[in-house]
């Protein structure tokens, strides 16, 4: 954090903290067009059933006709986004390459709309951050000002779609990996871009992600309940690391048919389709099929849970090595969601609450370094303040889990996930 910044409190910055508000009720608009139009997609496509053998196989025709075209969108124009890509341009440049923009959003949108197990901010990311970087660079300003109007176009978008200005602001910072932080310069500007984006994205669609993973047999905070959220930290660490592993097979294996995206997509669209209609609470970003499976808890056992974690990691893996682009977060959410519901089954000591936010957390965490925005994250989305301390615990945990254990991993598997710069080797 500079030590300078009360010496740039001058007619300039507070230009750049009214540019800031402008960029963040802009970004919010479009934050709110692209989910009205996701949510509308996959409403649309998830209609139809095609039953055979009592088990409904549209998800591996939708998925496998997804597949054949994003195969072509990346053959006629190209695979600009994936992981990494946004935090890689942001850090070399300031900005985000706003003419790829098309293609992201036409790949993500195919993405999503067919059910693969990636999450929609990964394209949200490209949009906002894309689109303030047009406008900053037509407002000819300077690049230190640039960087920060792009920030604080993804801080607005964060503020609307998560419902917290102080998330947005923290959000956007950990997302895209800015490694130093002026107070002035960066947070002052984002939070007012995130308090604005939120205003304006509540008056439009009236939602919001407060209280949704609550727990009403939840009465009280205990002390052994730390004790618990740092047992379920450590093994959400360690399946952190699992999803670090698996995700390295498969860009890998999937890396031999580069040279073939029409291919190398439509395989992964079978291969997710296909295990995606025995398992079809594993497609999607998964927010809302972990609500499911948390609100009817009896009719899962163990072991489904445990398969349905594993079969998550393997396809939002699978997802991303073969061109489904989106977003990790949700599908880490799924995965340590029901990894948690799991032990609260086999340790029944432990309230089902601790266990799927810790377990949550720790995944999150484990898995990609965003301890700050998955606590904050992850307590708008519990809504009892009761259980903070046990979502911090499994963040933090699981983050020094994953720091302690990737050294350890070969070199492909240390590559494969939670680094800036991995994609964006394969993508660019």
């Amino acid at each position: 954090m500079s030590g300078n910044s009360e010496s740039k409190l001058n007619g300039g910055y507070y230009r750049l903290m009214f540019y800031a508000a402008l960029f963040g009720a802009f970004s919010s608009l479009l934050t709110a067009g692209y989910i009205t139009l996701y949510n509308l997609g996959v409403k649309f496509f998830a209609q139809p059933n095609l039953f055979l053998f009592n088990i409904n196989f549209w998800p591996l025709v939708l998925l496998s006709v997804a597949g054949v075209f994003i195969g072509l969108a990346i053959k006629y124009f190209g695979q600009h986004g994936g992981l990494g890509v946004a935090q890689s341009q942001y850090a070399q440049t300031g900005h985000l390459n706003y003419r790829n923009l098309p293609s992201i959003l036409l790949q993500g949108f195919i993405a999503l709309w067919s059910g693969a197990a990636v999450g929609p901010e990964g394209p949200l990311v490209f949009l906002t951050g894309g689109v303030g970087s047009f406008v900053s660079e037509r407002l000819k300003l300077q690049k230190d000002d640039v960087q920060v109007l792009v920030y604080s176009a993804i801080a607005g978008a964060f503020g609307g779609f998560f419902g917290s200005p102080v998330l947005g602001a923290v959000g956007a910072f950990e997302y895209m990996y800015i490694k130093e932080l002026d107070f002035n310069r960066h947070l002052i500007p984002g939070l007012i871009a995130a308090a604005v984006g939120y205003g304006v994205y509540f008056a439009i669609l009236h939602t919001s992600f407060l209280g949704i993973f609550s727990f009403p047999n939840f009465a009280s905070l205990r002390l052994v309940d730390l004790g618990w959220a740092l047992l379920v930290g450590v093994i959400a660490g360690v399946i952190g690391i699992v999803f670090k592993v698996i995700f390295g097979i498969m860009n890998k294996a999937f890396g031999r048919l580069n040279k073939r995206p029409v291919g190398r997509a439509i395989i992964g669209g079978v291969i997710i389709g296909l295990i995606g209609s025995f398992l079809p609470l594993t497609l999607y970003s998964g927010q809302n099929e972990l609500l499911q499976i948390i609100h009817n808890p009896t009719t899962f056992g163990i072991g489904i849970l445990l398969m349905m974690m594993f079969v998550k990691i393997l396809l939002t893996s699978t997802s991303f090595a073969t061109g489904f682009e989106g977003g990790p977060i949700f599908p880490l959410l799924f995965i340590g969601g029901t990894l948690g519901l799991a032990l609260s089954e086999i340790i029944t000591f432990i309230p089902q609450g601790v266990g799927v936010l810790a377990g949550m957390a720790g995944v999150a965490c484990a898995a990609f370094p965003l301890p700050l925005t998955i606590t904050l994250l992850l307590g708008l989305m519990g809504g009892q303040t009761d259980l903070l301390p046990v979502i911090a615990i499994g963040a933090v945990t699981g983050f020094v889990v994953s720091k302690a254990l990737t050294p350890l991993l070969p070199k492909q598997g240390k590559q494969s996930a939670g680094s800036s710069n991995d994609k964006s080797s394969q993508s660019s």
